[in-house]
């Protein structure tokens, strides 16, 4: 691993061609390797071929799994094809795996080798611990991917959860926008088409932290507006254009060039289920395909009507469906993987755009309490990105009627959100700074916040109890490894509340 570390970090970045062009001369793997969307037995694979030029015809790769790194000990191989219909990615599973284990992979193609990955399995029984990263936001040109690095040097990381906008739409010459100097993504302009988000997660793929990141942890991911469009909803965006052309061709190249460049295991539906061994269960969610349009505060009678959802009615039923399965089975703890800031907020947390979040959706959170509570489903814990801060919330449906912050009555789960990569604080919004002054006295279900500072969550899990710590790193306008644990807080198995540990 140290030997691939040290290729990657090698690799140049890139110019105006993110997928072509490569200051060293070309390379067949510049985009380097992935795992992802582990199982007990088996876990996706991700690489892509870098043409020659546009006439590249498909190119045959060989792939290999083995249980040491030095990839003697075989346990899987195979050969897939890079077509240029699919950007040449390649996607493949390899199966036949033993659960909780660590195995290294690596792709041929052309006469050359891809880097050595690592990944490993899930446990299929009798987990006794778990350790999870968590990140969300990282847009390329507001800064290096500083957490991606210090994600990649820990060793003690089962997988990390991608919680959205993993990459940014926006033109990179958006008035107003801060950049750091040699971090221009491509194309420059908005990515409306196929081929403008291909070459946006290419450009991602060029930085040597993400791929260290890919390289030594298996992730699981699912988007948020950012993918597509700002602000996405079902059938439009409030950023998208009539000049954009039509929203369902939009959303349908966005869709296609996030399952290209990710090493998901693709199906019609974003939303899926892992189980830790019966330590945790992770329902990841979909909260942009399926939500209904967003209202302003000012329609109250749109905004409280009880037919609004977040999730639409099909993933609704599924989740709930699997939070009442995985308590039945005596699984330990409930981890709900998904975008936006869940916990109810008196005041609004800044203005009209938190009516983008689950705020903005009361009669859909209300339905998820109701599952909570009616079904006694216990030990939740609610994995937010979106919002570019640091929290620990308790979860009750009112935090001033009903919950008593001192012992934690009246919360029926819990909230950790985890910072920005890179994308701006949530302080640098005009006014956030001083509305967070109000936040303790008027939210007192908040146990802890920061809008400052870039970072990462860490969570640790055994049966009695979940810790999230956050971590901030020192800057993002320079590489570098410099970061401090924040934060620490628990949540004992059964207490549904967040406590300082």
């Amino acid at each position: 691993m140290r030997g691939a570390g040290a290729s990657l970090a090698a690799w140049p970045l890139l110019g105006s061609d993110a997928r072509t062009q490569s200051l060293g001369g070309r390379r067949t793997f510049l985009h380097g390797i992935a795992s992802g969307d582990p199982l007990a037995d088996r876990v996706m694979l991700w690489t892509r071929v870098t043409p020659a030029d546009a006439t590249t015809a498909p190119v045959t790769v060989r792939w290999r799994m083995a249980d040491d790194e030095r990839l003697t000990r075989i346990v899987a191989r195979g050969t897939a094809v890079a077509r240029p219909e699919r950007d040449f990615t390649v996607k493949v599973e390899a199966a036949g795996l033993r659960p909780g284990a660590i195995y290294y992979y690596a792709f041929d193609a052309g006469g050359e080798q891809s880097p050595v990955g690592r990944t490993r399995t899930l446990p299929s029984r009798g987990a006794a611990r778990l350790r999870l990263g968590v990140v969300s936001c990282s847009d390329f040109e507001k800064g290096y991917f500083n957490v991606y690095r210090n994600l990649a040097a820990r060793a003690d990381l089962d997988a990390v959860l991608f919680l959205g906008d993993y990459i940014y739409e926006y033109a990179s010459n958006t008035p107003g926008f801060e950049r750091v100097a040699g971090r221009e993504p491509a194309p420059v302009h908005e990515c409306v088409t196929l081929e403008d988000y291909r070459l946006r997660y290419a450009t991602h793929h060029t930085d040597p932290d993400l791929l260290a990141l890919h390289a030594t942890h298996p992730c699981i991911a699912v988007w948020d507006d950012h993918e597509s469009a700002n602000d996405a909803w079902r059938d439009g965006a409030l950023r998208h254009e009539s000049a954009q052309g039509a929203w369902a061709a939009r959303r349908a190249a966005a869709r296609r060039a996030f399952d290209e460049w990710l090493p998901l295991r693709e199906t019609p539906r974003m939303y899926r289920r892992f189980g830790f061994g019966g330590l945790a269960d992770v329902m990841m969610l979909d909260g942009r395909s399926f939500r209904d349009r967003q209202v302003p505060a000012s329609d109250y009678g749109a905004l409280t009507d009880p037919r609004r959802s977040m999730l639409g009615a099909e993933q609704e039923a599924w989740l709930y469906d699997a939070l009442r399965q995985s308590s039945r089975a005596g699984t330990g703890w409930r981890l709900i993987g998904q975008q936006v800031i869940f916990a109810p907020f008196v005041p609004h947390v800044g203005s009209a755009q938190e009516l983008d979040a689950w705020e903005g959706y009361p009669a859909a959170r209300s339905r998820l309490f109701d599952c909570l509570e009616q079904d006694r489903v216990a030990d939740v814990a609610v994995l937010t990105g979106d919002i570019h801060s640091s929290w620990a919330l308790d979860l009750p449906r009112s935090p001033l009627s009903g919950y008593d912050h001192a012992t934690g009555n009246g919360s029926l789960a819990v909230e950790i959100i985890t910072p920005a990569i890179t994308s701006s604080p949530f302080f640098s919004r005009a006014g956030a700074r001083e509305r967070s002054a109000t936040f303790p006295s008027a939210s007192p279900h908040m146990k802890y916040m920061d809008g400052e500072h870039h970072g990462y969550v860490t969570l640790d899990v055994t049966a009695a109890r979940l810790q999230a710590d956050w971590y901030h790193v020192r800057t993002i306008t320079e590489r570098t490894a410099d970061e401090t644990r924040a934060a620490s807080f628990v949540c004992e198995r059964g207490s549904r509340r967040m406590v300082r540990a």
